[in-house]
């Protein structure tokens, strides 16, 4: 299933129903996901039933919407009705299953959208590398070997490997950005507030956003569109082709924690956006700004889940239980100093937009290590996977920017990203440049 636009376009006209687009997303994930593991579990009676209120709808001359029958997943820190929220962790798993939808859930359904089931994610969203120690690792579609990324692990995967053309997913320091590059699909990361976070399950509140993937960016543009209550594309109207883009490149740090091919594709998406300057971004600047993001994602996490560090062992990994640790040993006066370190970033980087409606940077340092890399090579630097691939992303999160995530083929068959990112509150501008950047690239690659 590749375009959510066309398949909802054959629902609307008759000439497919949206019975059997669900029927056949269902048996295809029973027959392909054994070896990929994208999906915790599927909604086959609702799926079914929502599909048939979709297909009474064409029969009766209503309208269906304009996601008619397309089916999507859902990552599984959201709520949808009637399934527990469990979020990659045991410790979740008797809890009481959902009462409502999640709003996000909720405005895609309104739009003919079918919920389809809940994907496979880092527990408690807190990783960066798809692997779960008590459910198992999401793996890369067009190579099991590799990692897809996390912690939306599942929801990058489902789209990639084409069961559905949608999903849900949230970013917290990158959870959506990381896996749409290496597993090659379009994410997005609304600004800051932009979107409904409830029935999110939160990892660090104050930078947790919800988001999603599609296989073009047409779909992706829709997907926004329909979860946006602001309406804000209708607010902000498409760039006009007569004023060019101002687009810069991040560079210093951002291109020392990116190896050759993700540079490669940095200064590819530079040439189809017509990227005139670079900004100069010095390490020990940004590794400042990626302990205090560390140490605001620790007392959150912890504020939010402080039951789980006395829960059994088989409840609760050492990973999480020593981030959940880390959180409650930090000071208030340590957790203030890193806000306010946030509030001078996000100052620094939102100054950038008087001279530039664009910053270009690579999603993630590398193509999608192997499960069995202790470690990967970025520039001569041996990196370990688990701190390596949200290096990129977390910086951006922490300014509160909106971000697109453009699948980029630059050697061989191994994907990796270029973040396409906006001034805050101009998330259109990403989506504007998003298109420009598509056109222009399958041109070059003619």
């Amino acid at each position: 299933m590749r375009s959510a636009l066309a398949l909802a376009a054959k629902v609307r006209a008759g000439q497919v129903s949206a019975v059997s687009l669900v029927q056949a997303a269902l048996a295809d994930i029973a027959a392909r996901d054994g070896s990929i593991s994208a999906c915790a579990a599927t909604f086959d009676e609702r799926a079914r039933r929502d599909a048939l209120r979709i297909d009474r709808l064409v029969r009766n001359g209503r309208d269906a919407g304009p996601l008619a029958g397309v089916p999507f997943v859902v990552k599984w820190n959201i709520d949808v009705a009637d399934y527990a929220t469990v979020a990659g962790s045991p410790a979740r798993a008797a809890l009481p299953p959902a009462v409502a939808d999640a709003p996000i859930v909720a405005r895609l359904c309104a739009a003919g959208a079918v919920p389809l089931g809940a994907t496979q994610m880092d527990e408690l969203a807190c990783g960066a590398t798809g692997v779960n120690p008590h459910y198992g690792a999401v793996r890369l579609p067009v190579d099991p070997t590799r990692m897809t990324g996390g912690s939306s692990s599942g929801s990058a995967a489902a789209v990639a490997a084409g069961y559905v053309p949608l999903a849900l997913g949230s970013d917290t320091n990158g959870s959506i950005r990381a896996p749409a590059a290496l597993c090659g699909v379009w994410g997005f990361r609304p600004g800051d507030g932009r979107l409904s976070r409830a029935g999110c399950l939160p990892y660090a509140e104050s930078l947790d956003t919800v988001g999603g993937f599609a296989n073009d960016i047409d779909d992706l543009a829709v997907l926004y569109d329909t979860l946006d209550e602001a309406d804000a594309r209708r607010a902000h109207p498409p760039c006009d082709p007569a004023a060019p883009l101002r687009v810069a490149v991040l560079t210093g740090d951002f291109e020392t924690h990116a190896d050759a091919d993700a540079q490669r594709a940095v200064r590819r998406a530079a040439a189809c956006l017509r990227a005139g300057e670079s900004v100069f971004v010095g390490s020990d600047e940004v590794a400042r700004v990626r302990e205090a993001a560390l140490v605001i994602s620790n007392v959150e996490l912890a504020r939010a889940h402080r039951g789980l560090v006395d829960a059994p062992a088989a409840l609760v990994s050492e990973r999480l239980r020593s981030r959940l640790a880390a959180g409650l040993a930090t000071s208030d006066a340590a957790y203030r100093h890193a806000l306010a370190h946030r509030a001078a970033w996000r100052a620094r980087i939102a100054a950038l937009f008087a001279r530039f409606d664009l910053l270009l940077a690579a999603a993630t340092p590398c193509a999608a290590p192997r499960f069995t890399d202790a470690t990967v090579d970025v520039n001569g630097v041996a990196l370990e996977p688990a701190k390596t691939l949200g290096l990129l992303t977390q910086p951006i999160s922490f300014a509160g920017l909106p971000v697109v995530s453009a699948p980029c083929f630059v050697s061989g068959e191994l994907p990796v990203g270029v973040q396409l990112i906006g001034a805050p509150g101009a998330d259109a501008v990403c989506f504007d440049a998003a298109r420009q950047f598509s056109a222009a690239w399958r041109d070059m690659l003619r």
